[in-house]
């Protein structure tokens, strides 16, 4: 009798060992994206070690002279996107839910749209660019993309799929255009992808994907501003700002890697030119220019309050002055060339 017991005491043993040892649903996520462009890491992971930021030992290089102040437009209040055209430069206000045209010294010439669901009208936009003669205009609020010409008259629109049905908290704060189609992108761990809209509907770009992108010579390419990350203790995902960054061009639904970048500047927007990219460091809170082999080459600016923004916007206009947007601070930076 006591053997039986001994027995019986033991398998219980093996049951609760097998049941503790089961993975769940999210770990084998997790798991799976090892071979993955963008994989997913623990939370503990030693390629999330703050002692890798490249912060901790860049020593700013100031190259090319830059000095950064602050550009003021009347009546723009919260500048969530930002344009620069030959002629003008182009402001996606979300707070007046609008767009404004002003010359280079900040004078409107312009001003378009209101609060509404209308052609025209706008709820929160977030994102401004061109392609094709034609500007394009996310418009957040009413899950679209607007078009105009390039004198801002009403063209079309693109109908985005409603996402926050499924992840509340899913902002797509991010716009750029090619021949292949509008791709928006945003930072929610729900939808860790890009999208990619066509006249065929939506497909989902580059898995594990959180960050920013942009279009140059017709070609995507994508920076991913942070890395997924799964916690085992409460079996959940989240983001770190600290892991490694990487330049990649969109093919099809799938993200190749062009180089490695500084590891943890949390780059959240960057434009692309013949010599690099300059992009904006939210944990540096600089513009920085960065070769296409993906190494630091000089320091643009420091500009106070990029580490507070979460959607901060850059342009560049034909001289090479840099404009960027801060819309929770409500300011914009012109950084441009001081006197020789």
């Amino acid at each position: 009798m006591k053997k039986r017991i001994r027995l019986g005491v033991c398998f219980c043993a093996v049951v609760l060992c097998a049941a503790g040892c089961e993975k769940s649903d999210n770990y084998k996520i997790m798991e799976a994206s090892r071979n993955q462009t963008l994989p997913i890491y623990e939370s503990n992971d030693e390629e999330l070690d703050g002692e890798k930021n490249a912060l901790k030992t860049l020593k700013d290089v100031y190259t090319s002279g830059y000095e950064a102040e602050e550009w003021k437009v009347e009546g723009v209040d919260e500048p969530a996107g930002i344009l620069c055209r030959q002629e003008d430069i182009l402001i996606v206000d979300r707070a007046s839910h609008s767009v404004t045209a002003a010359d280079g010294s900040g004078k409107v010439l312009q001003k378009i749209g209101r609060e509404g669901n209308g052609a025209g009208e706008f709820r929160d936009p977030t994102a401004i660019t061109e392609y094709g003669g034609n500007v394009y205009v996310l418009d957040e609020g009413n899950q679209r993309v607007q078009i105009f010409d390039e004198n801002m008259d009403y063209v079309d629109e693109i109908g985005l799929k409603d996402i926050k049905l499924s992840d509340p908290g899913y902002v797509p704060g991010m716009l750029a255009v090619n021949a292949s189609g509008v791709y928006i992108a945003g930072l929610s761990s729900d939808h860790s992808v890009a999208d990619r809209y066509d006249q065929e509907g939506r497909e989902e770009i580059g898995k594990n994907f959180l960050g920013t992108i942009c279009s140059y010579q017709e070609q995507i390419y994508l920076i991913n501003s942070v890395v997924r990350t799964y916690d085992k203790k409460s079996d959940s995902f989240g983001s770190a700002s600290s892991g490694p960054e990487w330049l990649f061009t969109a093919e099809g639904p799938e993200l190749v890697e062009q180089c490695s970048l500084p590891q943890g500047l949390f780059i959240a927007d960057f434009v692309a030119e013949d010599r690099g990219i300059a992009c904006i460091s939210v944990s540096g809170y600089s513009v920085f220019r960065i070769g296409w082999n993906g190494e630091y080459q000089e320091t643009v600016a420091k500009i106070n309050g990029l580490q507070d923004e979460e959607y901060p916007k850059i342009s560049v206009n034909a001289q090479g002055d840099y404009f960027i947007a801060m819309p929770e601070a409500g300011k914009i930076f012109r950084c441009h060339k001081g006197q020789e």
